[in-house]
């Protein structure tokens, strides 16, 4: 079976990202070159997060503009501020809508640029956390441990790697623990997907406890290790723990990174919130809860997913910084008006065609249109039947059905009741 890879919708993405991981570890690794992963993965982060700009650029302008035309979208909410009638609030949604076409922005256009990245960023995640599986040269160096412990277990290899992971406490193990257990057959690289979240220390222990004395095989875990040292002596391949160490700068940078971030793409919202928002205060209560959790989880980790996170944030950071910077510094009417001219040119391109928003709220006004009609033609009834006066026969007639002598309880006493009714109310309402 081959090493597992991301599979499914995000499969196309971790292989292309895989891909680019592979290139930037054979750079640095080359003749006398730093084979170290810890480089490669702050590298390999930073050229992501270039080819994702454009699509941060668009999301932040769409945000800018979104909140420019907030004292325009306030007046609509003001207007129909207390109506809640249908008829009303179809209205409201209609202007709203026409005025975010008029700038060619809508009050989704942030999100949905966020939701094209997360197939990206999910995938980029599984890469980070099973580099065998993508970089060749990593693979290399596990697949003589893989094959000294398929060899001395055999068929039991399942069995004795879930009862290691327990005995050692090798939480980050769980993932690949999983995928082996499901193998029907298990080969070597599935028995990479395990050992790749194990750490050096570990790997040791593993090779002593299967008494494995070539040389040949122990020398690859020095490789291993020396790929995964980092500065001040951290290894990558462990997860930190709750000790003091310097592995503990990690997570807390990490934490200190994100909400740096938070807090810089929120400063400009507050800036332009009047008074108390719920959205704003929401936003608060996740730039102190989304850090500290970001911690926690990189605590039991290992270290190289913290490093992702940390770089990864703190270019988020300088990139909101320099989309801040270009805005507060251009001309927002100049950047409206060219707004409202591609808006424009895009309307008279689409014609008459109609977006499904627009089909919607076309089939909701009829149905609205279709129900007045019916209750104005009940109330028409009703006021012709109010206003009917019977023949003198029919009279007649009604006066002899009101004398007549219906047995308790069958259906004509129950229909001369409503009759009699009916005739007082009329008599009530003629005084």
């Amino acid at each position: 079976m081959f090493l597992t890879a991301q599979g499914g919708i995000l499969g196309p993405f971790a292989w292309l990202l895989g891909k680019l991981l592979d290139l930037i570890y054979n750079l640095l690794a080359g003749s006398d070159g730093i084979a170290n992963l810890g480089l490669c993965i702050i590298l390999f982060t930073i050229v992501v997060k270039l080819i994702l700009f454009p699509l941060s650029f668009k999301q932040q302008k769409s945000a800018k503009i979104n909140m420019v035309i907030q004292p325009e979208l306030q007046k609509i909410q003001k207007k129909y501020n207390g109506k809640k009638d249908e008829k009303s609030m179809m209205m409201m949604q209609q202007e709203t809508k026409e005025l975010y076409d008029k700038y060619g922005t809508s009050m989704t256009g942030g999100c949905l640029t966020s939701f094209i990245q997360l197939p990206i960023i999910y995938a980029l995640y599984r890469v980070i956390q099973n580099v065998p599986a993508y970089v060749s040269q990593v693979k290399d160096m596990y697949n003589p441990i893989a094959e000294s412990v398929l060899a001395a277990k055999g068929n039991n290899v399942q069995q004795f790697l879930e009862q290691f992971i327990t005995d050692n406490g090798i939480k980050s193990a769980s993932m690949g623990l999983s995928k082996l257990k499901e193998a029907v057959e298990v080969g070597a690289d599935n028995i990479i997907d395990v050992l790749s979240n194990f750490g050096v220390s570990h790997l040791n222990t593993l090779l002593d406890t299967l008494g494995v004395t070539d040389q040949a095989v122990v020398s690859n875990v020095d490789k291993i290790d020396q790929i995964h040292s980092f500065i001040l002596g951290i290894n990558i391949s462990e997860a930190p723990g709750w000790h003091l160490s310097w592995a503990f700068l990690i997570p807390v940078s990490s934490a200190f990174f994100q909400w740096l971030s938070m807090r810089v793409s929120m400063s400009k919202q507050q800036q332009q919130s009047q008074g108390p928002d719920m959205a704003t205060a929401m936003m608060k209560n996740m730039s102190i809860m989304m850090p500290l959790m970001s911690m926690f989880i990189c605590v039991s980790l290992p270290a190289a997913i913290g490093i992702y996170w940390s770089i990864s944030a703190l270019i988020t950071v300088v990139t909101q910084l320099i989309i801040n910077w270009y805005y507060d510094h251009s001309d927002m009417d100049a950047i409206l008006e060219k707004q409202m001219e591609k808006a424009r040119i895009k309307k008279e391109k689409k014609g008459d065609k109609k977006s499904f928003y627009e089909k919607m709220m076309d089939q909701s006004a009829a149905m609205q249109e279709e129900l007045e009609k019916q209750e104005a033609m009940r109330k028409n009834s009703a006021k012709s039947l109010k206003s009917y006066v019977p023949s003198e026969a029919a009279q007649k007639a009604a006066q002899n059905n009101a004398n007549k002598k219906y047995k308790e309880g069958s259906i004509g006493a129950k229909a001369n009741i409503m009759m009699n009714y009916n005739a007082d109310q009329n008599k009530k309402e003629e005084k």
